[in-house]
C-alpha cells in the first residue's frame, strides 16, 4: 500500500469515526443521558466500534494507475526544469504522523518511569488505620497503601500487585476524608481500571491527530470517575463526606500529575463530578430501552452513510496476478467495420471482478473507437479463480485486435467434423483461452494426441471430452488435410450453432437458441388422468432435428410418464427452420422442455 493510499484510508476512517461519534453524542444529548454507568458503557462501545470499522467493512480495490495508458497518452509533454522536483508532501505528512505517535509513546514511557520511581521511593502506610484496613478487606484485599513525598495526589496503578500511592499529607487529613479517598482508590483496583486506562492512552498515542478520539476518551475517563464516585457514595453512605474529600484534594493539587494511571482527581473534571453528586439521577428501564433502540438505529444510519461516502480502498491487485488467475477468457469478435477499414490496436479496460470471479462491470480506458464495444462484450464473459484471488477486485487488462494474415483459416468457418470413412492425422492441437495448468490437464485427458489418426467417431469422443472438461470450450478442425485442431473459447456473441460438433454433419445446440428457429409448435394436450391427479411438472426431451427442420428422433430424459406421452405426441409434429453450418444444412441435437401447469 503506497503513501497516497495510506493517507486516503486514514482520512476516510477519520471521517467515518467522526460521523459515528457525532451520531452517538446526538443520541446521548437527545435522551438527556445522565447515568454515568450507562454513559461509560456507551462511550466505550462507541470507541470499540470506531476501532473495528476497518475490519467490519469491505474495502474497495483501488485501480492500478501504473497501467493507465489513456492518462499518460492524453497528457501533453511540458518542459520542466531539471532541478525542480515536486514536494513530497505525502511522505512528509506520514513522517509527521509517525513522529507524533512516537512522541506520545515516549510520553507513556516517561510516565511509566515516573510510576516506577514513585513506587521505589514510597514507604508503606504504617500503621494502617483500622478503618482503611476494613475497607481494603471488603473491597480489594490485594491492594497495598504507600506514601510518597513527591505524589501531588492519590494515584492507583499495577495489575498483579496493585498499589495506592498517597501524598505525604494524607495522614494529616481527618479520618472520614481518609476513608473516602481510600474507598475511591480501592474501587478503581477492584474494577481493574488501570489496565483500561493504559489501553486508552495507547489508542490516544496512535491516533493523537484525531480530535474526536481525544474528546471521546476524555468523556470515557469522566464517566468512569463519575461511576466510581457513585459506587463510593453507595459504600460509605455519606455524600457530604465524599464531597469534602474531593474539595480537600482539589485544594492541595498544584499541578497535574502526567502519569498513565487512574488519578483521584483531574481539576477539569471537578465541576462536573461535584454537580452530578449533588443530583439524584435515575433512568427508567423503558427510557433505557428507548435510548438503546434509537442509538442503534442512528448509528446504523450514520455508519451506512459514512461507509458509502468515505469508503476504504485496498491496494490495487497487480495486473499480472489477476491475469495469472484467469480461468478462461472469451476472445472478442472482430467488428466487420474494423475489418473492412483494417483497424488494429489495443483496447485497455478496467474490470470489476466480483466475489465469484465473474466480471461484474467494465469500462474502456483507451483504444480505437471501432473496437471498444467488441472488447467490452468479450471481457464481461471472463471468469477468474475465486480461490486464488482476494475478491472483489479491480484491475486493468488489454485486449489486442490483430487482423488475420492472408491465407489464415477463419476459425468461425472451421468445424470439428469429418466425412464418414475419412481419417486425419492430428499434426497440431492448439488450446486457447485457458490457463497453462488447465491446458496441460486437458491435453492429458484427450483420447487423441498429436500424431494420432482420428476418424469421425474419434473426433466426436474428443469433442465430448473437451465439453466435459469445460462446457465453455469449443472444438474446430481446420478444413482440408492440414490436421490442425483448435480448442478455444468462442468469440462473444458467436452463434451457438458454430461451436459444438457431435460428428459428421451434426451439432448440439442449446435449447434457448434453437427455440428461436421454431416455426410450427402444436401444444400438448393435458392428459385427463394427470388433471384428475392434479399432476404438474416439466418433461425434458432430447430431440434430433433433421436437415429439413423436422423431428427425427425423440427421447425422454426426465418427467412423469403420464405427461411424457403427451409431450412426445405433440413435439414430434414440431417444425424448425433449417440450421446451416458453413452454408450447409446439418442435423441438430437439442433439449426441449415441456411445461405442464394447472390453472388455479
Amino acid at each position: 500500500m503506497n503513501s497516497a493510499l495510506w493517507l486516503h484510508n486514514l482520512a476516510a476512517w477519520s471521517a467515518q469515526a467522526t460521523a459515528l461519534m457525532a451520531a452517538g453524542s446526538l443520541a446521548v444529548w437527545a435522551f438527556r443521558l445522565r447515568v454515568p454507568r450507562i454513559r461509560l458503557v456507551c462511550a466505550q462501545a462507541l470507541l470499540a466500534i470506531c476501532l473495528v470499522l476497518p475490519m467490519a467493512q469491505p474495502w474497495r480495490s483501488a485501480p492500478d494507475s501504473q497501467v493507465d495508458i489513456s492518462t499518460t497518452a492524453a497528457r501533453p509533454a511540458t518542459p520542466r526544469h531539471p532541478s525542480r522536483r515536486a514536494f513530497p508532501w505525502r511522505g512528509v505528512l506520514l513522517i509527521a504522523l509517525a513522529a507524533g505517535s512516537a512522541a506520545r509513546a515516549l510520553w507513556l514511557a516517561v510516565g511509566f518511569g515516573k510510576l516506577r520511581r514513585r513506587r521505589r521511593t514510597s514507604y508503606p502506610l504504617d500503621p494502617l488505620p483500622a478503618g482503611l484496613d476494613r475497607l481494603r478487606t471488603a473491597i480489594a484485599p490485594r491492594a497495598e497503601f504507600l506514601v510518597s513525598p513527591s505524589a501531588p495526589g492519590p494515584v492507583t496503578f499495577g495489575f498483579r500487585r496493585p498499589v495506592i500511592v498517597l501524598p505525604a499529607r494524607f495522614a494529616e487529613l481527618p479520618t472520614d476524608i481518609q476513608q473516602a479517598i481510600a474507598c475511591h482508590e480501592l474501587v478503581h483496583v477492584r474494577r481493574h481500571d488501570w489496565i483500561v486506562t493504559l489501553a486508552e492512552e495507547s489508542i490516544r498515542a496512535a491516533l493523537w491527530f484525531h480530535p474526536a478520539v481525544w474528546w471521546l476518551i476524555g468523556q470515557i475517563q469522566l464517566a468512569r470517575e463519575q461511576t466510581v464516585d457513585a459506587a463510593v457514595v453507595e459504600l460509605i453512605q455519606d455524600r457530604a463526606q465524599y464531597l469534602n474529600a474531593l474539595l480537600a484534594i482539589a485544594g492541595d493539587q498544584p499541578a497535574p500529575d502526567l502519569v498513565p494511571a487512574t488519578l483521584f482527581l483531574r481539576k477539569r473534571h471537578l465541576k462536573k463530578r461535584v454537580a452530578l453528586l449533588l443530583k439524584e439521577i435515575t433512568m427508567s428501564k423503558r427510557r433505557i430501552f428507548s435510548f438503546c433502540a434509537a442509538s442503534c438505529g442512528l448509528l446504523l444510519a450514520a455508519g451506512w452513510l459514512a461507509l458509502n461516502t468515505f469508503p476504504l480502498q485496498a491496494a490495487p491487485v497487480p495486473q499480472e496476478q489477476v491475469e495469472s488467475n484467469l480461468l478462461h477468457s472469451v476472445a472478442p469478435e472482430y467488428p466487420r467495420e474494423a475489418r473492412e477499414k483494417h483497424i488494429e490496436g489495443s483496447v485497455v479496460l478496467e474490470l470489476q471482478v466480483d466475489s465469484n470471479g465473474h466480471v461484474s462491470d467494465a469500462h474502456v480506458l483507451s483504444g480505437p473507437q471501432e473496437l471498444r464495444s467488441a472488447a467490452l462484450q468479450a471481457v464481461l464473459q471472463w471468469h477468474y479463480s475465486p480461490k486464488a484471488m482476494t475478491l472483489p477486485a479491480t484491475t486493468q487488462t488489454t485486449v489486442e485486435f490483430k487482423l488475420p494474415k492472408d491465407g489464415a483459416p477463419d476459425a468461425a468457418k472451421s468445424g470439428a467434423m469429418l466425412p464418414e470413412g475419412k481419417r486425419v492425422v492430428l499434426k497440431s492441437i492448439a488450446v486457447e483461452g485457458i490457463t497453462a495448468s488447465a491446458r496441460d490437464e486437458l491435453l492429458q485427458r484427450l483420447p487423441a494426441h498429436e500424431g494420432d489418426a482420428v476418424d469421425a467417431a474419434a473426433l466426436q469422443s474428443l469433442t465430448e471430452t473437451v465439453r466435459a472438461f469445460d462446457d465453455h470450450l469449443r472444438v474446430a478442425l481446420s478444413p482440408g488435410d492440414s490436421g490442425s485442431l483448435r480448442i478455444y473459447l468462442p468469440p462473444a456473441g458467436a452463434p451457438e450453432e458454430h461451436v459444438q460438433a457431435l460428428g459428421p454433419n451434426k451439432i448440439r445446440v442449446g435449447g434457448n437458441v434453437q427455440q428461436t428457429k421454431l416455426l410450427i409448435q402444436p401444444h400438448p394436450i393435458y392428459p385427463p388422468e394427470a388433471k384428475a391427479k392434479r399432476l404438474q411438472g416439466t418433461v425434458v426431451l432430447e430431440a434430433t432435428i433433421g436437415k429439413d427442420g423436422k423431428i427425427e428422433n425423440l427421447q425422454v430424459l426426465s418427467g412423469d410418464p403420464l405427461l411424457a406421452a403427451a409431450s412426445l405426441e405433440a413435439v414430434k409434429n414440431w417444425q424448425y427452420s433449417t440450421t446451416l453450418l458453413n452454408g450447409d444444412p446439418v442435423e441438430v441435437v437439442t433439449n426441449i422442455d415441456v411445461n405442464f401447469t394447472l390453472s388455479q
